[in-house]
């Protein structure tokens, strides 16, 4: 009789043991995961965690990143726009100084493109940033622009910044004229030694540029000399534009490049937590399959051992 009891016992607690694996290894199956909380694994899921929020951090950075791209990508395709149509009105200038050339007209075409020119600098805003335009109040500023975020040596979240210094952007400004690509006034010097001042657009600045200077216009009654003057202005601003256009472009690439690396680190975490977490699903569909037919066999061998203990105990009723 003992020793039937203790078949039945040994049977029941394989059976048990049998159908915990059986369940744990289902959960795994259903979830995907081996480690999906503390109990699973304490160490794996600390760390899993803690790469799981440092991914959010990353996310929210390389969210930040994206509008930050906005703003240098306009402001990039503001100062091309602008380059291009500094470089139409010089050749209208050019063009005045053709024998015949009726300059009243081709100073019509001028005062068009720079409309144009204060549209785009109106224009090149992106979620209120404008790098192009000062108002009447307003002066050059750095303006700081998330690149990344990481952890200092004390485990402290730390955002990394990048700076763009607008000074080195400026169109038109509304409040100094000497702010502004297009509203400073440019010396340019004669054959005969004599200067003179030019400026591209009046922004009706508070500070308005040097008291001499004369804004780019012609017509039929100037002269050589002052167009001569008014290319050689518009030379310089066109060199003015590019060094614009240069420092946007670093800063777009610096962006890029931590754009990227944002997202490169989010996969490598991603897959890190992957590998402390994620269950081998062809192993445990095997290993589910395995205790499935043992909780099957072990229910079969308990149910024999159950079935002898009632026969036997028939014998002594």
């Amino acid at each position: 009789m003992a020793s039937v009891n203790a078949t039945s016992s040994s049977a029941l607690s394989l059976l048990t043991g049998t159908s915990k694996a059986y369940e744990s290894t289902q959960a795994r199956v259903a979830t995907g995961k081996k480690v999906d909380n503390a109990a699973d694994n304490a160490a794996y899921w600390s760390i899993a965690t803690t790469m799981k929020s440092s991914n959010l951090s990353l996310s929210s950075a390389e969210d930040a990143t994206g509008l930050s791209a906005a703003v240098t990508d306009t402001a990039a395709l503001g100062v091309q726009q602008a380059t291009n149509i500094v470089s139409d009105i010089q050749s209208k200038l050019i063009l005045s100084k053709a024998v015949g050339a009726n300059k009243d007209a081709i100073n019509t075409e001028i005062t068009q493109l720079k409309s144009q020119l204060t549209s785009v600098a109106d224009s090149s805003s992106f979620n209120g940033q404008n790098w192009l335009k000062l108002g009447a109040s307003e002066s050059p500023k750095v303006t700081s622009m998330v690149s990344s975020v990481g952890t200092d040596s004390s485990g402290n979240l730390a955002v990394n910044v990048t700076n763009f210094d607008t000074a080195k952007s400026v169109l038109t400004s509304a409040n100094d004229a000497n702010d502004g690509i297009l509203t400073r006034a440019y010396t340019t010097i004669a054959a005969n030694g004599s200067t003179s001042d030019y400026y591209l657009l009046n922004a009706n600045s508070q500070t308005p540029a040097s008291p001499s200077a004369k804004e780019i216009a012609i017509s039929n009654s100037t002269s050589n000399a002052d167009i001569d003057g008014m290319i050689s202005a518009t030379n310089t601003m066109l060199y003015g534009l590019a060094n614009a256009g240069a420092e946007i472009g670093a800063t777009q690439k610096t962006i890029s490049a931590n754009t990227d690396f944002l997202k490169d680190l989010q996969d490598v975490n991603t897959i890190s937590i992957g590998r402390l977490t994620d269950a081998n699903m062809e192993e445990e569909a095997t290993k589910l399959s395995s205790e499935k037919v043992k909780t099957q066999l072990q229910t079969i061998g308990l149910n024999i051992a159950n079935s002898q203990q009632r026969s036997v105990t028939q014998l002594f009723m």
